[in-house]
């Protein structure tokens, strides 16, 4: 592949990447709107849509044929959190020369944002996490600044964060099955604050278990412990 054809496909991905409404054909509404779904991998209800043509089967369902055709459009946050966090990610993303898809969720009074690249997302979210935790810090101050005031929100990039707390939440209980199961405390790994709240809510409702923190600084641990093991013990803090 030559250098004009890499380039052509890197701006395409780039095309696709920051599309927010795409239009979309199939034998019927419904196989349209699967199309478009797919292509912006977004929700029905994270869309609306708009019925261009309805479509028409024809005669034997062959002469007179025409596909339905229909334009889906991702939704806008209606808090103005998104459209502050869209305005920092421009910027970065322009200095990176790299173009980006961004949409978000209102989850229990927190804004979730999802910030896809075209190629750098590892890049924003670092090892461990450690820069996608920078980000979120800095466009949460940022943002709460620009808004008049504190705002939940919860920055995540390629949906790390969201297939990262899943994996904790697995985690998490299969250590609380072998702390029962050996009457042993299991210590997990180094975590930020963030991730053991995850660890920590993830139990709380699991009988026979309790849990704690240990150790000092930013990456401390959680400890899973048998209740049984409650006396006589120190609680850490959370």
């Amino acid at each position: 592949m030559g250098r004009s054809d890499r380039d052509k496909d890197m701006s395409k991905a780039r095309e696709d990447i920051r599309t927010d409404s795409v239009e979309a054909t199939g034998k019927t509404v419904e196989k349209a709107l699967e199309k478009g779904l797919e292509t912006l991998r977004a929700r029905i209800d994270e869309v609306e849509i708009k019925i261009l043509d309805a479509g028409q089967k024809g005669v034997l369902s062959i002469f007179g044929a025409r596909d339905a055709k229909i334009r889906i459009t991702r939704k806008k946050s209606g808090s103005g959190v998104e459209e502050v966090v869209d305005e920092i990610a421009r910027a970065i993303m322009e200095c990176l020369d790299v173009n980006y898809r961004l949409f978000s969720e209102e989850q229990s009074g927190t804004t979730y944002i999802n910030i896809e690249t075209a190629g750098v997302d590892g890049l924003l979210i670092g090892r461990k996490g450690d820069t996608l935790t920078s980000l979120q810090h800095l466009i949460g101050r940022v943002v709460s600044k620009k808004m008049g005031g504190y705002q939940r929100l919860t920055l995540d990039v390629g949906g790390y964060l969201r297939n990262r707390h899943e994996i904790l939440k697995q985690k998490a209980i299969k250590a609380a099955e072998k702390a029962k199961k050996t009457s042993h405390e299991v210590i997990l790994e180094p975590m930020h604050a963030a991730e053991r709240r995850i660890v920590h809510m993830a139990l709380t409702d699991l009988d026979g278990i309790t849990t704690y923190t240990i150790g000092n600084g930013e990456l401390r641990k959680v400890c899973i412990s048998p209740a049984k093991q409650e006396e006589g013990r120190r609680p850490g803090s959370r």
